[in-house]
């Protein structure tokens, strides 16, 4: 779908990225919250979803239908890239759909499958009929929308819009007459936009420039749809654009098939010509794409020699887009999914291991910035350090390239050497680090004894999936043998960046530390409510547990973090996270193995009775990032169009009475802000949340008895 990629940033992307962090499976699971794209990379792997601390970007506010045409959905990826998406001819977007058939019966087939399944018996069909049509729409060359002509009125030529509404417009005809208060608008194509587009400043948004857009774009949004409500449609006047659409595609291959046959000619005149000349002249082609030196080719033609033809529009595409776009208008979380692609995502959640030198990146400004090296991994071990400057790749500037680009420059295969020309605050001169790549491992649980809080374990999941128990556990078993005695004080559960995975997964982690109490319940459509208890077992936890949450843990995290926190067993620490209550199921439609259809059939509630949608866990005690005592604006459902509506409020934690208590032992013998303040120039920048956790478990470990009762 790269017209919508095009057009709408990382709207699209979002569509199918979201099942990179979501465990939904097939009945009865809970996936992942959206991700963010935060600019912020693992050198040589790919962006980093966790969002704190990076000036968390606004996603999903270009999906067509809930705000039109809009600014390109990530202003803190933008912002960096400068508008150079793709511009070394190379993309890791795949082309999943291309091989899937779809038409209308398998568009009405997902309707279907709303009718039968959907959380709501009744969602806005009204909105769902316009997000089809304009979704479809968008598949045109050059995309094309249907605006409400109020909102086009008072919209246009203004300034934020960055020339998105200077295509031409007229009236859309539906059985030969025009649809009253609408406007079809044809979109600029990409080369206009990229002109108008003014110059956007490197590096990440400040948190008040994020809030900034987010309000724009909201204002933007409400008057969209509050427009679109007076303004009657429903499949009728849908299918009158699937009529127009088709008309259109047939015009566009037409277009094509021409276009093709007269390259096809004048390429094969080219050759007879130059043979005719010199029989030992090469393929014109191939000689403008390598050169004599081996190296890639350079300037304007070399880039139009390694752009890739986009494929031709077809119906195939309209009806998929279609059909994302009805599901998209009921929550944000509802797609059709291919089968390749899921696979793909999923396989991300496991185990797995990259090439590269160990780093996590971020962007200041123009300059490329290392936020931490991995400690014992080439970057680490060659010397570089939390806060250095990297000038140049392999002797390459790199000042005022987009994180994504430096990010290409520095991954390779191991046992291969990359040059960094990096400077620091104490050493202003550039000097040359050689690196030697190597192969790094991830693991979906990892974990370390923490050592300034001796006994005290640190164990990070990253996701939920089929190993997640096991995992755990035998981590568990493998840092208590490590520990003074054999035995542990206290876990701290790192769940920060965690979007969640299978609901079973997740209940059986909670289980593992619970004697009793409820775990979560789910309450659905159609089937009385699904309470899950937790069940005593020689097997149980008893030490302390602190629980670490951030804007990045959702969905499956959530019920892990909230079921712990209202059974009183676990402190939470850290910052709100994500607020994802709403569970989906993968349909497989008959006789269609190639694509999955996600539906969002049912609500899940924390022990204490509250659904976590949008308000999600609140921590017991809050904690920054960093020791500036900063918190980031982050990302979070209620930040995503079409979200479900929170229900009601939380309850007042169990360890609300126990807090000053806590934080009086805290205050006295905590070691967290003179750790963070030992080294003012570390290597390696300290865990603030980290050390605060550490900091909070020993004083649990202190008391009669662990918990909030």
């Amino acid at each position: 779908m790269e017209k919508l990629s095009k057009i709408f940033g990382a709207s699209w992307i979002v569509v199918l990225t979201a099942i990179a962090a979501t465990g939904c499976h097939k009945q009865a699971t809970v996936p992942a919250a959206a991700p963010t794209v935060a600019a912020k990379s693992v050198a040589a792997v790919e962006p980093a979803a966790e969002a704190s601390g990076t000036g968390a970007a606004v996603a999903d506010s270009g999906a067509p239908g809930s705000v039109g045409p809009q600014p390109r959905s990530n202003p803190q990826k933008n912002a960096a890239a400068d508008d150079d998406d793709d511009e070394d001819g190379e993309t890791d977007e795949r082309d999943y759909w291309k091989s899937v058939q779809f038409d209308v019966t398998n568009f009405d087939e997902v309707l279907d499958y709303v009718d039968v399944h959907y959380i709501d018996a009744k969602p806005d069909k009204h909105r769902a009929w316009v997000e089809a049509a304009n979704f479809a729409l968008l598949t045109l060359e050059p995309g094309e929308e249907m605006l409400p002509e109020s909102f086009y009125k008072a919209r246009v030529g203004n300034p934020d819009e960055e020339g998105r509404l200077d295509g031409k417009t007229g009236p859309f005809m539906c059985k030969g007459v025009a649809m009253p208060a609408v406007v079809l608008h044809h979109l600029p194509d990409d080369d206009y936009l990229k002109a108008k587009r003014p110059v956007r400043k490197k590096g990440r948004l400040s948190d008040e420039e994020v809030l900034a857009l987010r309000d724009k774009i909201k204002k933007r949004s409400d008057l969209y749809n509050v427009s679109w409500e007076a303004i009657p449609f429903t499949r009728a006047q849908f299918e009158c654009t699937m009529e127009y659409v088709a008309g259109r595609m047939k015009t566009i291959q037409a277009e094509a098939k021409a276009k093709r046959a007269a390259a096809k000619a004048k390429g094969a005149e080219i050759k007879v010509a130059d043979k005719a000349a010199d029989p030992k002249v090469i393929d014109i082609k191939a000689a403008e794409a390598k050169p004599a030196d081996g190296k890639s080719a350079k300037g304007p033609d070399a880039k139009a020699i390694k752009e890739k033809a986009r494929p031709t529009p077809d119906m195939n595409r309209a009806w998929e887009s279609a059909a994302q776009g009805y599901l998209y208008a009921l929550d944000p979380h509802s797609s059709v999914i291919p089968r390749k692609a899921w696979d793909d995502s999923t396989d991300k959640t496991q185990d797995s291991s990259f090439e590269g030198i160990g780093a996590v990146l971020t962007q200041r400004d123009d300059q490329t910035v290392v936020e931490n090296p991995m400690e014992g991994r080439p970057a680490w071990r060659a010397g570089i350090r939390a806060g250095d400057i990297i000038h140049k790749v392999d002797g390459v500037d790199v000042g005022g390239l987009a994180l994504n680009k430096v990010v290409k420059m520095i991954r390779g295969p191991r046992a291969t050497k990359v040059v960094l020309t990096v400077s620091r605050e104490t050493d202003p001169d550039p000097k040359e680090y050689p690196i030697q790549r190597e192969n790094i491992e991830i693991k979906n649980v990892d974990g370390k004894l923490l050592p300034d809080y001796p006994g005290v374990a640190h164990v990070k999941m990253t996701g939920f999936i089929p190993n997640s128990t096991r995992d755990l556990r035998t981590m568990i078993e493998k840092l208590a043998k490590e520990a003074p005695g054999g035995k542990l004080t206290g876990l701290v559960l790192d769940l920060r960046g965690n979007s969640g995975g299978l609901l079973s997964k997740a209940i059986e982690i909670a289980d593992a530390f619970l004697n009793s109490g409820r775990i979560v319940s789910v309450r659905n459509r159609d089937r009385p409510e699904e309470v899950t208890s937790a069940q005593a077992q020689s097997s149980d936890y008893n030490f302390p547990v602190v629980v670490l949450v951030n804007d990045g843990s959702a969905s499956a995290s959530e019920i892990v973090a909230s079921a712990l926190q209202d059974n009183g067993r676990a402190l939470v620490v850290g910052v709100r996270t994500f607020g994802k209550a709403s569970v989906q199921t993968l349909y497989d439609p008959p006789l269609h193995y190639d694509y999955y259809i996600k539906l969002t059939v049912a609500r899940y509630y924390a022990p204490s009775g509250y659904t976590l949608q949008v308000v999600g866990v609140s921590p017991d005690i809050e904690v920054a990032p960093h020791v500036d005592g900063k918190i980031p604006v982050g990302f979070r459902e209620e930040n995503l169009n079409n979200h479900l509506t929170p229900v009601q409020g939380r309850a007042q934690s169990p360890w609300a009475q126990l807090l000053p208590e806590l934080k009086t032992c805290v205050d006295k013998s905590g070691t967290a802000d003179a750790v963070a303040k030992r080294d003012p120039k570390p290597q390696i920048q300290p865990d603030y949340q980290l050390l605060k956790a550490g900091d909070y478990l020993r004083c649990l470990a202190q008391r009669p008895k662990p918990t909030a009762q």
